[in-house]
């Protein structure tokens, strides 16, 4: 597949920084949005990216200091991986120097990068004997050292409800199965997809051996919800406690199936599954950063506030997020909610 190449628009941001997400190029040192902004700012430096029917699949950062250039960022989508499209974006970034007239460009890898060290060396970029030394700015802002404040509302459920079993609209073909376990590349997909209009940042910052130790615990239960074939929305459940209190921990529909009539089924659905077994009690928290009426949606299924406080978040930039609107309190929300509206909960 022949790729074109051109400096990033406004558009084009959300996309870029989701494709160095899945790429793991993102650290909680640096911030990609920062990072892309003084990229377009600068006189000699750009991003440049390249989509696929609209859909960002590669892109390289490249700059000139005055006297000598430099390339970050190099990604290619991973479900379109193929050693052509890494050429591409290294000839893009290449040609973008040599109209420039860079003499010399450099990059850095680590040096246990050894696939990444020969894909550079296949196309001619040599190792040099040189020692890279670093000094973090005292007095400097710093990235990702704020934090958001958030009000949490903690509900419970101590007895299973006695409603009808739960029963999906007619009109989309529905199937809620079991992930046993998600890979980490998928379960990544469904946590960033359904939490990333409401500041889910916990697990975006975990690396995947951890976060692969938290989703394939036999006691986590993941199940995805598919709407005419394609992935609508998932719960979590946690019966890590052993002694009968279980948390319905991660529940939302993506953006596209919100308003389709299948949240109410999700999240009873869910909450049947999570008293089966020897559970005594059911609990869920939300807060002031999920949709205002999101208390409501968890009371008309059955679930009762006792406890509220306010929590520390890290900062969402960390992750790639924007630092979030404030939302009115939890405290000051409706109990009535329609059957068409479900909201995620927790970060």
């Amino acid at each position: 597949m022949s790729l074109t190449f051109r400096p990033v628009a406004n558009g084009d941001i959300d996309g870029v920084v989701d494709l160095w997400e899945r790429c793991g190029l993102l650290v909680p040192h640096n911030d990609p949005r920062r990072d892309i902004e003084s990229a377009r700012r600068a006189p000699d430096a750009d991003v440049l990216v390249a989509d696929v029917l609209g859909k960002i699949v590669a892109s390289c950062m490249v700059g000139y200091d005055g006297h000598r250039g430099w390339v970050y960022y190099v990604a290619v989508d991973p479900g379109r991986r193929r050693a052509s499209m890494g050429r591409q974006v290294m000839e893009a970034a290449e040609a973008w120097m040599k109209a420039r007239g860079v003499p010399k460009a450099e990059l850095l890898i680590r040096d246990t990068n050894v696939q990444v060290r020969d894909f550079y060396a296949k196309l001619g970029w040599n190792e040099e004997p040189r020692v890279v030394m670093s000094k973090t700015m005292a007095g400097a802002p710093a990235i990702g050292l704020g934090t958001v404040e958030t009000v949490v509302t903690s509900l419970e459920m101590l007895n299973r409800p006695t409603r009808p079993s739960p029963h999906p609209p007619s009109s989309v073909r529905t199937a809620l199965i079991r992930a046993e376990p998600p890979t980490v590349s998928f379960y990544r997909y469904l946590y960033n997809s359904v939490g990333g209009d409401w500041t889910w940042v916990s697990r975006r910052l975990m690396d995947d051996a951890e976060l692969a130790g938290h989703i394939t615990d036999p006691k986590v239960e993941v199940y995805v919800l598919y709407v005419d074939g394609a992935p609508a929305g998932y719960g979590e459940i946690d019966r890590r406690s052993d002694d009968g209190n279980v948390e319905l921990a991660y529940f939302g529909l993506l953006p596209e199936f919100i308003g389709r009539g299948v949240g109410r089924y999700l999240l009873d659905t869910m909450v049947d599954i999570a008293w089966t077994g020897p559970t005594t009690r059911l609990w869920v928290h939300t807060c002031d950063l999920d949709h205002p009426r999101a208390i409501g949606t968890y009371q008309k299924a059955g679930f009762v506030p006792f406890d509220q406080y306010v929590e520390t978040l890290p900062d969402p930039r960390l992750a790639g997020l924007p630092l979030p609107q404030r939302r009115p309190s939890p405290s000051d929300t409706v109990t009535a909610l329609g059957d068409d509206t479900v909201t995620p909960i927790r970060r």
